[in-house]
C-alpha cells in the first residue's frame, strides 16, 4: 500500500473517532442513558463525582486493551500498542465536546429524543468510519474481535454480549454504590437497538473512501505511433 494510501486510511480512522466521540457525548448529554460501551466509565462518574467521563473511558479501554494481550499473549502484535493513543484522542474528544455542547441541548423531553437520535446516527457513522479504514481498532471493540478470532466465537453475537456484560457490570456496580440505577435509562436500549443498523448502513456507502481509485485503460487509439 502507497504513504498516500495508507494515510488516507488512517486520517478516515480518526475522523471516525471523532464522531464516534461526538455521539457518544450527545447520547449523554440527552441524559436518557448512555450507550452500552460507555455504561460502566458512565456510572463511574457518578461514583466518583469530580473525574471526567473521558477519563473513565481511557481507563476501561486501557483495561480492554490488557485483555487483549492476556488472550493474545505471544501473538499479539506491538503494533496494536497505537490503540493507546488513539483511545487518547477519543477519550479527549468525549471530554471536548461535553464541555462545549451541554448549552445546545434543549430542555423538553422531545428535545433530547432529537439529541438522542442525532447521537445514535453520529456515533454510527464514526463507527462505520473507524472500521472501513481496517488499520486500528479501539481496544473495547478490539477485544471482542481478538476474543472472537481465538476463541472462534460469531462476532455479532459476542458483540451483543460484550455490550450485555457491560450493561450489567454497570448497573450492579450502581445499585451496590449507589444503591439506584443511574445513567442507564430508554437512550441505553435505543442505542443498543439502533446504532449497529445505522453502522452498517454508513458502512457499504463509504467504502469508496479508502478505494484506490482506478487507473484509466489505453486502448490501441489512445496508444501514439512509434
Amino acid at each position: 500500500m502507497s504513504h498516500s494510501g495508507l494515510l488516507r486510511r488512517y486520517l478516515v480512522f480518526f475522523a471516525g473517532v471523532l464522531c464516534s466521540a461526538l455521539g457518544i457525548s450527545l447520547i449523554t448529554l440527552a441524559g436518557m442513558g448512555t450507550s452500552a460501551v460507555s455504561s460502566l466509565a458512565y456510572v463511574l462518574t457518578y461514583v466518583f463525582p469530580g473525574v471526567s467521563l473521558g477519563t473513565f473511558t481511557f481507563l476501561v479501554n486501557c483495561v480492554m486493551l490488557g485483555g487483549q494481550i492476556l488472550v493474545l499473549r505471544r501473538k499479539f502484535q506491538l503494533i496494536q500498542l497505537l490503540q493507546i493513543p488513539a483511545t487518547f484522542v477519543f477519550s479527549f474528544c468525549i471530554d471536548l465536546w461535553m464541555s462545549l455542547l451541554p448549552g445546545l441541548v434543549p430542555q423538553s423531553y422531545a428535545g433530547h429524543w432529537v439529541v438522542l437520535l442525532l447521537g445514535c446516527t453520529s456515533l454510527g457513522f464514526g463507527v462505520a468510519l473507524e472500521v472501513i479504514p481496517n488499520v486500528l481498532i479501539l481496544p473495547c471493540e478490539g477485544f471482542v474481535r481478538v476474543c472472537s478470532q481465538e476463541f472462534g466465537w460469531d462476532f455479532g453475537k459476542t458483540k451483543t454480549g460484550y455490550d450485555l456484560t457491560m450493561v450489567a457490570a454497570a448497573t450492579l456496580l450502581s445499585l451496590l454504590d449507589l444503591g439506584a440505577i443511574y445513567g442507564l435509562r430508554e437512550g441505553t436500549v435505543v442505542c443498543a437497538l439502533t446504532v449497529g443498523f445505522i453502522s452498517r448502513f454508513f458502512c457499504k456507502r463509504l467504502a469508496f473512501l479508502v478505494k484506490k481509485p482506478e487507473q484509466p485503460q489505453l486502448s490501441h487509439v489512445d496508444v501514439p505511433a512509434a
